[in-house]
């Protein structure tokens, strides 16, 4: 066993107390949470008696006798699938855009962003009223060109269109850190492109997307969690309904803790929630070095 000198252990002390903030915080407000759910995962609890053991019973319930499991976790998968690609491809088309050297740019900018400045309560509530059927003014401007209203929170084909719609609505932090990446290129790549003839297409696949794909990765982890953790959207427009057509798994994991007082049973579907992101994030992982490619490789 090594022997560490007077000076490596105050360096290791020192380097201790400094990352004890961020040590605590994980211990407190994510280690021990999570191991807190899996004990509570293992009871029969409803707030009311004391957590009675029941083993694995809340996970053999889950996996072979409750079909809203696998619904919601289907529901959540197809928003995941639709919602997550459009928003990379939406947010790196508007930052391209948005990076432009032009008068006024400074200003769009702005505008592009200033959704995610309004809390998410109050603009799903615009939302809603937009979409309504009889009296929002989507409907109206519709009737304007002779088109049908549309019961685009009454139907199951519309009510995850109508989500997906609202998400790249609010995908300014997703452009800024686009924009950020692309300001980042050196120019004299681009400049040495054009020496050559390079046209802006090919420039865009050979260059722009090679130095951007460590951002574009960035993007896909944080969509990819976000679609599975969406929630309060989903509550406020249709409350999971209409049938359950919008019951993701977050609503789900909510309305059995809180409407059907299962806590035990809501924090196993919650482990099963953390196993699945992890898995994805770890495939995400796996994957990245066949198509991330980092400046110094």
């Amino acid at each position: 066993m090594k022997k560490y000198t007077v000076k490596e252990k105050r360096a290791i002390c020192q380097g201790l107390l400094f990352i004890s903030p961020w040590l605590i915080g994980v211990i407190g407000f994510t280690l021990i949470p999570l191991l807190l759910a899996f004990g509570i995962s293992l009871t029969d609890y409803n707030f009311l008696t004391e957590p009675k053991f029941v083993g694995l019973e809340n996970y053999i319930t889950m996996f072979t006798k409750d079909p809203l499991i696998w619904k919601s976790l289907g529901i959540t998968l197809l928003y995941a699938v639709i919602s997550v690609p459009l928003q990379l491809a939406f947010g790196f088309l508007l930052a391209n855009l948005l990076n432009q050297k032009l008068r006024g740019i400074l200003v769009f900018r702005t505008l592009f962003y200033a959704p995610c400045l309004v809390a998410v309560v109050s603009s799903t509530l615009l939302w809603k009223q937009m979409l309504e059927t009889e009296f929002g003014i989507i409907n109206y401007l519709l009737g304007l060109i002779g088109i049908d209203k549309v019961s685009w929170l009454g139907q199951t084909g519309t009510i995850i269109a109508s989500v997906v719609f609202i998400s790249l609505w609010q995908s300014g932090k997703m452009i800024i850190i686009n924009l950020a990446g692309l300001q980042a290129i050196p120019t004299v790549y681009y400049e040495a492109a054009d020496l050559d003839g390079c046209t802006r297409w090919r420039q865009a696949f050979y260059i722009t997307l090679p130095l951007m794909s460590p951002t574009i990765f960035m993007n896909l982890l944080i969509g990819l969690i976000g679609a599975f953790k969406t929630f309060t959207q989903i509550k406020i427009l249709t409350d999971g309904g209409p049938d359950n057509a919008s019951l993701v798994y977050m609503l789900y994991i909510y309305k059995t803790a809180f409407t059907n007082y299962k806590l035990g049973y809501a924090n196993a579907m919650s482990i099963l929630l953390f196993v699945i992101v992890g898995i994805l994030t770890v495939f995400v992982f796996r994957t990245s070095n066949k198509w991330v490619h980092y400046g110094s490789e």
